[in-house]
């Protein structure tokens, strides 16, 4: 059984190495079952219950085995989805987002920016405050603290209108 259960879960991350995400999925409301924490906990489960039964068997009986071994794969499972997966998902929501999209927003002057020059504006983004090097639009002065509309961007410089 523990070889079955070891052999299962391990093919199961080889075939998701190849495969990735045609055969994932996030688990639904139910984190735990999503495909690899099955497979990790399959594959902890039998390689535990492989050691125990031939080191300890005789000494702790096949019920204390299996319960150390279910145990054991449910805390490594766990481990592996607060540890990685959930953080993993986490950077991957929040890392990046479309600057075109910010086009139209309205954003503060947080570095003054002189006649022909540059300064930098702050604005929100997907509930994160984000700062960027910004121009006048028209190459005039905008004062410290002023409420401006992001007009276009070009490279990576914000141009901006008062408002």
């Amino acid at each position: 059984m523990y070889v079955i259960m070891f052999g299962v879960g391990l093919g199961f991350i080889l075939i998701s190495l190849v495969l990735g995400a045609v055969i994932d999925s996030d688990g639904g409301p139910f984190a735990i079952l999503q495909p690899k924490l099955i497979a990790v906990f399959l594959t902890v489960t039998g390689g535990v219950g492989m050691i125990l039964s031939t080191r300890v068997y005789g000494v702790l009986g096949a019920g204390i085995v299996l319960t150390i071994s279910v145990l054991g794969g449910l805390f490594i499972a766990g481990i592996i989805n607060r540890l990685v997966i959930i953080p993993l998902h986490k950077a991957q929501n929040t890392s990046s987002f479309d600057k075109q999209a910010t086009i139209g927003q309205i954003a503060k002057i947080i570095s003054p920016i002189p006649q022909g020059g540059y300064g930098k504006i702050k604005f929100s983004v997907s509930g994160s405050i984000v700062t960027s090097p910004a121009k006048s639009e028209d190459g005039g002065e905008i004062k410290n603290g002023e409420s401006v509309d992001i007009v276009y961007i070009e490279g990576g410089t914000y141009f901006v209108r008062r408002k």
